[in-house]
């Protein structure tokens, strides 16, 4: 009894023993790995590498541009300029009844200017070319601002609205020695010397006089 008892003792351990050895297996001890890795040697720098030898050396020397290279990149346009203060605004007489806005700067000033007073008067642009100093306006002269007012005022201007009272005109920017003619013409395109285009003139040359006095 005792000899099958023993015999069941040590079967048990070595099936013990076995299935520690199968777990290990399957799960292996990483620890083991470790002790075994070498450690990586720290990174030895050249002598001329190291301290601030990067920063004493000395800067590459420009390279000299070849004379036919410069004088093939072409020299930057400067924007012209005027002085504000100076700048003259003026209606002048143009012949046969007519008038003219004169602005003393060239063309590309002028036409800002222009721009700039029809945006201020909210005067109807319909077109414009700056390459052909041009302006395509609707303007007229007795048009007024919405204003708050009773419902019969706001059922009067809602009607009004519908009736068509502007004129069209077209506004030409001529520049000669340095200075800029603004001429107002008609669709055909031929000078116009009626009340309205006057108001027009008038109109512009009040408010660019008083943008110029800022």
């Amino acid at each position: 009894m005792k000899t099958k008892i023993r015999s069941l003792i040590i079967v048990a351990v070595l099936v013990n023993v076995s299935a520690c050895s199968t777990i290990k297996n399957l799960f292996p001890d990483k620890e083991k790995d470790y002790q075994f890795t070498t450690e990586i040697p720290p990174l030895i720098m050249p002598p001329d590498l190291a301290g601030d030898s990067i920063a004493n050396v000395p800067a590459a020397a420009p390279v000299a541009e070849s004379p036919d290279v410069a004088a093939a990149v072409p020299p930057t346009e400067t924007a012209p300029t005027v002085d504000r203060k100076l700048t003259q605004v003026e209606l002048v007489d143009a012949g046969e009844g007519t008038k003219r806005l004169r602005i003393g700067a060239p063309s590309a000033i002028a036409w800002r200017m222009v721009g700039k007073a029809l945006s201020r008067k909210s005067i109807e642009v319909t077109n414009r070319n700056q390459d052909e100093g041009r302006f395509d306006v609707q303007y007229d002269p007795n048009k007024k601002e919405v204003e708050d007012g009773s419902v019969w005022d706001e059922v009067q201007f809602f009607f009004k609205g519908f009736e068509v009272t502007e004129q069209e005109y077209v506004l030409k920017l001529v520049e000669n020695n340095r200075q800029t003619d603004v001429v107002i013409l008609n669709k055909e395109q031929k000078p116009v010397a009626d009340e309205t285009s006057l108001s027009l003139l008038t109109l512009l040359h009040d408010t660019i006089k008083a943008d110029l006095a800022k």
